[in-house]
């Protein structure tokens, strides 16, 4: 695989995934390598001046105002490092790790924290070579992501653990392993490494990859649905679009009608109704407006990955360092609290979807798709509409917004956009919006199988035939949770994404 080179071209989050999840390797190119130089020459020399500067030749925090004694100042790197390593509750996963490393790596070559190119070097090979420092996810509230950086940046001083070879290590014994040295720092380098945001961009930029992979993946399923119930298309009708344009509504009426394309849902008379339920006429105006949320996301991830919220930022090109607050972050938090808000009613709109193909006065089919319902005693796939709406619940508790909750305690300090705990909320919430696909999967393939419908469009044929090869068609009630099981892992895998692109 070619190495991701980190230099001018911006980076996507869709190559933060691949860093992440497939390993690919990193490279540091010439121009970022100059600006590193660049930037701790201008370090150096306003080291050698004594000029007053924030974190270099003053105190931190509330001691901002303090110098620091000619002797500290290598030191306080350091001992900043070690004091703000104070992350808890759970720890992130691999994959994470690699993405906050390239979040922070691509930010760092920027060259405004002003490190020697051989902290980058380390991040860099950090990745390379599979060495991952556990990070925790608690302890940032999104005035940069310090503490949890913290965790990250001392392990290239051989401090905290570190995961190498499926093995949690003391971080020293784990660079020994990869054949690395610990590095000790030099003024500034602490700041450099934890100064930044780069949890909430590395997290954010996986999140918004896997959402827009589910999202098509929904849709598709959707058009299954559509395809079971035989469902009137009025309202993706692209004039009845345009008759109320809302943002990203045609964008999802336009991959629904793709997916149908002249299959024989399409022709005139086909709908068995002049009027479906919403969970099933509305569906494009919930998935346009979660393509909204996401292109509201998008520029700010982008910018989170590829800038710099250093602070303080040098400015190398004009010689100077200045203090800065790029590294408050509301726009990322109030972003991904609104993908939180609208993924709630997706996956609640899905839950009724899944429903609705169960109860025969919607569907002419048997209630529940048994054949053996109309006793007292069989269920058919009612459980899997009941699990279905029982995750749409956990989607909603997970809506409530983070960046309405300030919990600042510093008189400095005293704003914070709790951009992390939005991020990590709304990847928390992808599980259970795959659960809610691979629900509605399930019940709209035995939907489909017993409509059997004409001409059906070829992704509905397709997506039938892959939960087919792991759930087999109901004959009569059974223990469903390893047919749910089999087909969200289908879902979390590649194979049906690839199958609808």
């Amino acid at each position: 695989m070619q190495p991701l080179v980190i230099d001018d071209v911006p980076l996507t989050p869709a190559e933060v995934a691949e860093v992440a999840w497939r390993r690919r390797p990193v490279a540091i190119g010439p121009k970022a390598r100059a600006r590193l130089e660049s930037g701790r020459a201008l370090i150096d020399r306003f080291l050698a001046e004594d000029v007053p500067v924030y974190g270099l030749t003053r105190g931190l925090g509330g001691r901002a105002v303090t110098r620091v004694a000619d002797g500290e100042r290598d030191e306080m790197s350091t001992v900043m490092l070690r004091a703000r390593a104070c992350g808890g509750g759970q720890r992130f996963p691999v994959p994470a790790v690699r993405a906050f490393l390239l979040a922070r790596l691509a930010s760092m070559c920027q060259g405004r924290a002003g490190v020697r190119p051989l902290i980058a070097e380390r991040l860099a090979d950090f990745l390379n070579k599979g060495l991952h420092p556990v990070v925790h996810e608690v302890g940032s509230v999104g005035a940069s992501d310090l503490a949890l950086l913290a965790e990250m940046g001392i392990a290239v001083m051989g401090e905290g653990l570190a995961e190498f070879g499926g093995e949690v290590l003391p971080a020293a014994e784990a660079l020994k392993r990869a054949g690395l040295e610990p590095i000790k720092l030099k003024e500034k380098e602490g700041l450099g490494l934890c100064s930044a945001n780069s949890v909430s961009a590395g997290l954010g930029a996986l999140a918004l990859t896997e959402a827009r992979r589910l999202l098509r993946l929904h849709e598709a399923t959707a058009v299954l649905t559509f395809e079971a119930f035989r469902a009137n298309l009025s309202p993706i009708d692209p004039r009845i679009v345009a008759a109320r344009p809302a943002p990203g509504q045609g964008e999802a009426a336009a991959v629904l009608r793709g997916f149908i394309g002249a299959g024989g849902l399409a022709d005139k008379g086909a709908a068995r109704r002049i009027q479906d339920p919403i969970s099933l006429r509305c569906a494009s105006h919930i998935f346009g407006a979660f393509h909204s949320a996401l292109a509201f996301a998008e520029p700010h991830v982008a910018v989170e990955i590829n800038g710099a919220g250093d602070n303080p930022a040098v400015l190398w090109e004009d010689g100077e360092i200045v203090s800065t607050g790029n590294f408050q972050t509301p726009g990322l938090a109030q972003a991904f609290d609104l993908l939180a808000i609208s993924l709630s009613q997706v996956g609640s709109i899905g839950a009724q979807r899944t429903s609705r193909l169960m109860g025969k006065r919607f569907t002419d089919l048997p209630d529940y798709l048994s054949a053996r319902a109309e006793g007292t005693v069989r269920i058919g796939l009612a459980l899997v509409g009941h699990n279905a709406r029982c995750q749409a619940k956990e989607l909603h508790l997970l809506s409530h917004p983070a960046s309405s909750d300030d919990s600042s305690g510093y008189d400095v300090e005293d704003h914070e956009p709790m951009t992390p705990v939005a991020v990590r909320k709304f990847w928390r919430a992808l599980p259970f919006w795959r659960n809610i696909i691979a629900s509605e999967l399930i019940v709209a393939s035995e939907a489909f199988d017993q409509r059997n419908p004409d001409r059906p469009a070829p992704v509905a044929v397709a997506l039938r035939d892959a939960v087919r090869k792991v759930v087999a068609r109901l004959d009569d009630d059974r223990p469903l949770s390893q047919d749910l099981e089999r087909v969200v892992a289908l879902v979390e895998g590649d194979s049906l994404s690839r199958l609808v692109a």
